[in-house]
């Protein structure tokens, strides 16, 4: 399956190979890689090269490494949070602002709420009720915290009723970034009772199946988050 591969760069070509198998369908979840000695031959590389690039693919949710007389490299299905987690890290070090993440949350979670409306079924309507009496009773307890992880999983619902798996996973990781953002910021009572005000109206507007109520009542909400964290960054840096 594997072809041998020049030396300069030896493990990132085995990734790409591998990485490349997988995305053709060669390679399917589940399926056993061929046995380390054999990987070695194909690839034209010494053992600490082919397991570096191993431990690259595991790293990257693509492969599972299995222990035992019946391990070995395995092909796995991508776990949505590793994927997330990836993407984080490389995000890390462009330090990602407010203003950014805004201006997908803008493009993106109105047309998301905008769908949802149509679609949203009774279970997911009354998580997103449940997850709104969770975020009231945590506030009158001064629990912030779990506030936040209510708010957040607010919008994650609602991307989920879409049911597309591209919109899912770039409002997830959007969410994960702004759930880090709310943690470093601190944001106060009165921010979150705005937030749970607005997601009350959003509510409404989903339960009413009301599609551009639900979008306008969304962007309303992004747009308010963001002046109100843009606040308290200029007030952390004063």
């Amino acid at each position: 399956m594997f072809r041998t591969i020049l030396q300069n760069k030896a493990p990132r070509q085995i990734i790409q190979q591998v990485r490349s198998a997988i995305l053709k369908g060669e390679l399917q979840p589940g399926n056993r890689l061929a046995a380390e000695s054999e990987l070695i031959k194909q690839f034209g590389v010494s053992k600490s090269t082919l397991r570096e690039a191993l431990r690259a693919l595991e790293c990257l949710g693509l492969i599972e490494m299995r222990k035992g007389a019946n391990g070995g490299a395995f092909v796995a299905e991508v776990d949505m949070q590793v994927t997330i987690e990836s993407l984080a890290n490389f995000l890390h070090f462009k330090s990602p602002s407010i203003h950014h993440i805004t201006l997908i949350r803008k493009n993106l979670e109105p047309c998301a709420a905008e769908i949802a409306a149509g679609v949203i079924s009774d279970g997911e309507l009354q998580h997103l009720k449940t997850l709104l009496e969770v975020a009231q009773d945590a506030l009158s307890k001064g629990d912030l915290a779990t506030v936040r992880r209510s708010e957040i999983q607010f919008h994650r619902t609602i991307a989920n009723c879409t049911k597309n798996p591209i919109l899912i996973l770039i409002l997830d990781f959007i969410e994960s970034l702004l759930e880090d953002l709310k943690r470093i910021l601190k944001p106060d009572i009165s921010f979150s009772k705005s937030v749970i005000e607005a997601h009350e109206r959003i509510y409404e507007a989903l339960r009413n199946r009301d599609p551009k109520m639900a979008s306008h009542e969304m962007l309303k909400d992004v747009l308010k988050v963001e002046e109100g964290l843009s606040a308290f960054s200029s007030s952390g840096q004063s």
